[in-house]
């Protein structure tokens, strides 16, 4: 065998406050170290939203901020929160390139769109300790494998990688989707009263029992799209993220009409940009961003979303029940003579079942409650998180 090639997304590594999803260090870490003690090399690919940088604050004398003109040095002070949040993770990182037959490679979402800052990938190579095997892009091909987050095929978080900073005042800011720039400006402060909310999947059936949420969402994406339309374009001349492309009215129409505000099926998208490149050169295709197992075969060639690592659940509106969701990873073998084998498995944690009616009571003690029942210490971080 000549090499093993090893995927999972959308981790969205935070934090440590309410905003942030990701609780699975001791398992992310115990599964990293499996890769590391392998013989063989290994390609580990944290395909896009490895961090959430997005959701992440800027913390300000002791408050929260979530300001959208990011610079690197905002990038670099969210970067630290998540070094202390999940420090396990990253040691089973640094423990895993320490071996140079290993590459891990961290391609770029848009959630983690601060990655483009080369201050942010160094910092994230000398966390690790490794210059020669570590790697930022927005894809991965390598041995008739191709793995990419998948923004780019979903039309309100495409971003232009040609043009991933701009200029405001003199400084460099991240250029990210209009759309993104709504969210860290306007939503965040639902995100810190629902912290549980948005785990909950899918978001349709969640939303019909809990109207208050929505009803504030819908309130407050309908004043967003107004003042953009009428206020901001006045009021902020001379701000670019208050710029909106004139597209995206018919997009976000259709949106708040239906009520739907989670992200549309990227895979016809997908298919319809790459079938050449999914004919002629690779065999396997791994996407993320849709936080969903799908699987697809056909001919010479799969599609894959291995689904999330952050802490999700399943509402089963029958019984009321809240169902984790497992994490899964996509395990690739590449033989000797170029053929491969591959194959999505199951990376087993042990959770137990919620009650909707419960967490709804109690958002805030069922993140703790979740956290404790994985072993990460949500409270020692939640003591020095000023929401």
């Amino acid at each position: 065998m000549k090499k093993e090639i090893v995927v999972i997304g959308d981790v969205e590594i935070g934090g440590g406050t309410l905003t942030d999803d990701f609780i699975s260090d001791k398992a992310l870490s115990a599964f990293i170290g499996t890769l590391t003690r392998k013989k063989t090399p290994v390609d580990f690919i944290l395909n896009g939203d490895s961090f959430d940088f997005m959701k992440c604050p800027y913390i300000v004398k002791g408050k929260n901020t979530y300001p959208r003109h990011i610079t690197e040095k905002i990038s670099l002070a969210k970067l630290k929160l998540m070094e202390e949040a999940h420090a396990p993770v990253f040691e089973a990182l640094r423990r895993f390139v320490s071996h140079k037959k290993n590459r891990l490679f961290f391609t770029i979402g848009n959630h983690d769109h601060d990655l483009f800052y080369e201050g942010v990938q160094e910092r994230i190579k000398e966390l690790l300790k490794s210059k020669e095997n570590v790697f930022f892009r927005l894809q991965y091909h390598f041995h008739g494998v191709y793995a990419e987050h998948g923004q780019q095929y979903d039309f309100l978080n495409k971003i232009n990688p040609k043009r991933a900073f701009i200029t405001y005042r003199g400084e460099k800011i991240l250029n990210i989707p209009w759309l993104a720039f709504g969210l860290i400006s306007r939503f965040m402060t639902i995100k810190e009263e629902h912290p549980f909310m948005e785990r909950i999947k899918p978001y349709p059936t969640m939303f019909s029992h809990h109207k208050a949420v929505l009803q504030k969402i819908n309130r407050r994406s309908i004043e967003y799209v107004l003042k953009s339309i009428i206020y901001y374009p006045l009021r902020y001349f001379y701000d670019p993220t208050y710029t909106i492309p004139r597209e995206i009215f018919r997009e976000l129409y259709r949106r708040l009409k239906n009520r739907h505000w989670d992200i549309d099926n990227i895979v016809p998208v997908f298919k319809r940009r790459q079938r050449w490149r999914a004919n002629l050169r690779n065999k396997i295709h791994v996407l993320g961003h849709v936080h969903e197992h799908y699987l697809e075969q056909k001919g010479g060639w799969i599609i894959i979303h291995p689904d999330t690592w952050r802490d999700e659940y399943t509402f089963d509106e029958t019984n009321g029940k809240l169902y984790h969701k497992p994490k899964k990873y996509v395990h690739i073998l590449v033989e000797d003579d170029d053929s491969l084998q591959w194959e999505v498995k199951d990376y087993p944690i042990k959770r137990s079942v919620l009650r909707f009616d419960d967490v709804l009571k109690d958002e805030v003690g069922w993140v703790k409650k979740a956290a404790a029942e994985e072993g990460y210490p949500i409270e020692k971080f939640l003591a020095r998180d000023p929401s």
